[in-house]
């Protein structure tokens, strides 16, 4: 669970480059310049290891092995594929990736030597007590995502140059795929250039023409140099890109990030365009009020970014500092066994007294319990003689109740059979007479009739089948009556038409 406050640190990251020891402090959302001996003892520090300093690979693990087992056959495995110097420390960490390998799972791998990590933040250590987080330059740009700068969907490749690196890192979903240390780093770009142009151009004045000409140099042989320079770049890029989607299966990269340690190179986007079929956007974030005041290598504002990260939710997952700064005295061994003797001390100083004052306070509760009992069980006592007084009460009205019940359903059951008898139930005289009345009106005769369980079912001819249409329909406009007919039949021998009707009452 993430820690509200930890009070290890106070409200100020100082991000620290490792190479030119440049350090930026970040607090009230303000960015300043500020040497790493003059900061607050109790800042978040946090460094970078390069991308070339990393070893990266990805393994496939069976299935079978349990997660309790699986740091051991990782690291085997890592030891025997890469051939790594078993005399040589090494600090590896792994990512799981996903995979649709139904027997082996897939974990990204990243090995440090630990003593070049400990020479790389050695001159840092010199001037500070602690470094809290160290992490490697491509998993710095995780934080864009957690802080929102950038929505995670769709896959995004981020490309960034540095003095003396340059990496590619591949994200989907908001998480990391796989990254690269490239081969031109601003130093390496200005020496190639160098070679090409045939005369030496100092490295602050080559990062000029980049950030302020760029590609479109007034120089027309800076400018024709500078076009076939970036050109291979792009190719080499290009083939990385080719690489990682087919080992990776992306089919698509949505976007690209493209920046420096020394800022954006002018006309840049059409190289990405042309070589690469992909818009580019530039790498470069704000989160201070004063950001615009000068150009701050975009490392360390995802420095910042992450150490906010971890301060609000730490995880040493990724973290590759030799230097972090102890936990609280009460997390610690030694506090815990600090703690634990204090505590035995005051516990058998005070048993004594706590049991005397424990005593006291039990006799004048049991005292009081006492009366309280005593009160409440003469209460319950006559409570529980009216109970039973009424329960005999119940009892008898209960027996009344029942009997006059018995008298009231048998009488209620008595009048609804005569009021059936006498007022709902149809007289057959009355039925017939109707009937007969309707056959006459409609010259129909009655071959034969039948009264049964209150239906009435009588069969009727005569020569016209439209005389037996009108005496059903007469009797069907009465509404009183349940009709039921079969159909009209002809005896040829005859010349009759005759009928089946069923008649029953109408109970609406």
């Amino acid at each position: 669970m993430a820690k509200a406050e930890d009070k290890r640190y106070s409200s100020e990251i100082i991000s620290i480059d490792p190479l030119s020891l440049a350090s930026y402090a970040y607090s009230k959302n303000e960015i300043k310049l500020q040497k790493i001996e003059k900061s607050d003892k109790n800042s978040f520090y946090i460094s970078y290891i390069q991308t070339r300093d990393v070893i990266s690979a990805t393994v496939d693990i069976s299935r079978n092995i349990p997660d309790s087992d699986l740091k051991d056959a990782i690291e085997i495995k890592v030891y025997d594929e890469l051939a790594l110097d078993s005399s040589i420390e090494y600090a590896i960490t792994y990512l799981e990736t996903e995979s649709k390998d139904s027997k082996n799972r897939t974990f990204n791998i990243f090995i440090i030597d630990l003593s070049l990590v400990t020479s790389k933040l050695a001159p840092i250590k010199e001037k500070t007590k602690y470094i809290d987080y160290v992490t490697t330059a491509p998993f710095l740009v995780k934080s864009l995502y957690r802080k929102n700068f950038i929505e995670p969907e769709g896959t995004h490749c981020f490309i960034y140059f540095q003095k003396n690196d340059a990496f590619l890192a591949i994200y989907k979903g908001g998480e990391y795929i796989y990254s690269k240390s490239l081969h031109y780093s601003l130093k390496e770009i200005n020496e190639k250039f160098c070679e090409l142009i045939g005369e030496r151009v100092d490295e602050e004045d080559f990062n000029r023409i980049l950030t302020s000409e760029g590609l479109k140099a007034t120089n027309s042989v800076y400018q024709q140099n500078l076009m076939q320079l970036f050109g291979e770049i792009f190719l080499y890029i290009n083939d990385v890109l080719v690489f990682t989607k087919r080992s990776y299966n992306i089919d698509f990269i949505d976007r690209m990030y493209i920046g420096s340690e020394i800022g954006s190179f002018a006309g840049i986007e059409e190289y990405a365009k042309s070589y690469l079929g992909l818009e580019a956007f530039e790498f470069n974030f704000s989160i201070a009020i004063n950001s615009k005041e000068w150009y701050i290598d975009q490392i360390h504002i995802l420095m910042m970014l992450s150490a906010q990260i971890y301060m609000e939710n730490p995880d040493d997952n990724l973290n590759f500092s030799i230097y972090k700064r102890p936990p609280p005295l009460q997390q610690r061994p030694a506090g815990k066994l600090l703690g634990v003797l204090i505590a035995s001390i005051v516990i058998s100083l005070a048993y004594p007294a706590y049991q005397l004052g424990y005593q006291a306070y039990l006799n004048i509760v049991l005292s009081k319990t006492t009366s309280d009992y005593n009160e409440i069980f003469k209460k319950t006592s006559d409570i529980r003689q009216q109970l039973a007084t009424l329960k005999i009460e119940k009892e008898k009205i209960d027996s009344l109740l029942k009997n006059e019940t018995s008298k009231f359903e048998f009488r209620k059951k008595l009048l609804n059979e005569i009021y059936t008898k006498k007022i709902t139930y149809p007289m057959k005289a009355r039925i017939l007479l109707e009937i007969f009345e309707l056959t006459n009106a409609n010259e129909c005769k009655i071959d034969s009739l039948e009264f049964k369980k209150n239906i009435l079912s009588l069969s009727i001819r005569n020569k016209s089948e439209k005389k037996i249409t009108e005496f059903i329909k007469d009797l069907t406009a009465l509404k009183k009556y349940k009709i039921n007919t079969d159909k009209i039949i002809k005896d040829d021998t005859l010349k009759l038409y005759t009928s089946t009707i069923s008649i029953g009452l109408n109970d609406e």
